[in-house]
């Protein structure tokens, strides 16, 4: 049986990918500091509250399989409240970004089922009035990638990153907050899934069962790769706050198994694909705090294979020009479809 085909299922995911029912453990942060429970609680509040981390949820790791297809647009879109409303509502939309690219202000990625549907959409914005009409746009810039030629989607791999960045300054600062050596520790322990745990006794009440069925679907929906292990992600997801993030089309002419090996390994790059795009078969996602720390790891990937990497296309996104990047939304938005197709059927 499709586990996602089940409505209880699909009814506790909402729960479980939207944070309700899943927690921090406050008693085991105090424990992990070795400090009382108030201290514990001031030190969890920093990093929610400066908009380091997002709250803890069960992420939904098989969206890559239900939306399959992966749009990057840069789009030409006015400053009105209209456009502000759909970007921040519509359930496609996985993270918007400004960028200035020849006519174009936006960036979209977008996540879709299939072509038919993304076609749909399209079709269904203009006709809604989601977005003004095109004849006073640029044209779309549109790329269409596969998510199952993934070969790496790991947000949290950025960690070892800022771990050696705090081991060499002995702090860390993100997004104008300084984290000390016990918030950076607790930090970490978040972001791996440490100290948190989901509510089973309380979902169960939401959902008119008991605790035992509760944590066996869970148990369930987590061992068939549903949904990952509890945990919190940073509020950019797979960007640190004060990194920017680059978008590079690579072209690899030789030893592609080699070079993408590299790049599964490498804790700078958070998101790979690959593609058939033009001349570039690699679509990559890294983050860096400065632009020069980029130009480094591109010199340093050149060595590493020389006479390997042709032509390099990249989309620079400094902090402030990260609109939103939003897997949450995109989750929800899949999970209540899917509900609303099984009641359908009857």
């Amino acid at each position: 049986m499709n586990l996602l085909d089940d409505e209880f299922n699909l009814r506790l995911l909402r729960y479980l990918v939207s944070g309700e029912g899943v927690e921090v453990n406050i008693s085991a942060v105090s424990r992990l500091l070795k400090v009382h429970r108030a201290t514990a609680k001031r030190r969890l509040s920093t990093l929610f509250d400066n908009g380091i981390l997002e709250i803890p949820d069960y992420p939904f790791i098989n969206i890559l399989e239900q939306y399959p297809l992966l749009v990057m647009v840069k789009a030409d879109l006015p400053h009105t409240s209209q456009v502000r409303e759909f970007l921040d509502h519509d359930t496609h939309i996985f993270a918007e970004f400004s960028c200035m690219e020849g006519p174009y202000n936006t960036l979209l990625l977008e996540f879709f089922r299939d072509l038919e549907s993304y076609h749909s959409w399209r079709e269904r914005i203009v006709r809604e009035d989601k977005l003004p009409s095109r004849e006073w746009r640029a044209p779309a810039d549109v790329a269409i990638f596969s998510n199952k030629l993934a070969f790496k989607y790991h947000p949290e791999s950025f960690m070892d990153t800022l771990k050696r960045e705090f081991h060499e300054k002995g702090y860390l600062e993100l997004g104008g907050t300084r984290l000390d050596e016990p918030s950076f520790k607790l930090m970490c322990a978040l972001i791996q899934g440490d100290c948190i745990h989901s509510n089973d006794s309380e979902l169960g009440r939401r959902l008119g069962s008991d605790r035992k069925t509760v944590d066996r679907r869970i148990n369930a929906l987590v061992e068939n790769r549903i949904v990952g292990r509890p945990a919190c992600n940073l509020k950019n997801l797979f960007v640190p706050p004060d990194y920017n993030l680059v978008v590079s089309m690579i072209e690899v002419r030789a030893n592609r198994g080699g070079i993408r090996e590299y790049m599964i390994k490498d804790p700078n790059v958070s998101w790979g694909i690959e593609t058939s795009t033009g001349r570039y078969n690699f679509l990559v996602f890294t983050a860096f705090r400065s632009i020069e720390d980029f130009f480094n790891w591109g010199e340093k990937l050149v060595n590493y294979h020389p006479d390997c990497v042709g032509a390099v296309s990249n989309i620079f996104l400094s902090p402030k020009m990260i609109r939103s990047i939003n897997l949450r939304k995109i989750s929800l938005g899949w999970i209540e479809r899917h509900l609303w197709e099984l009641k359908s059927r009857g």
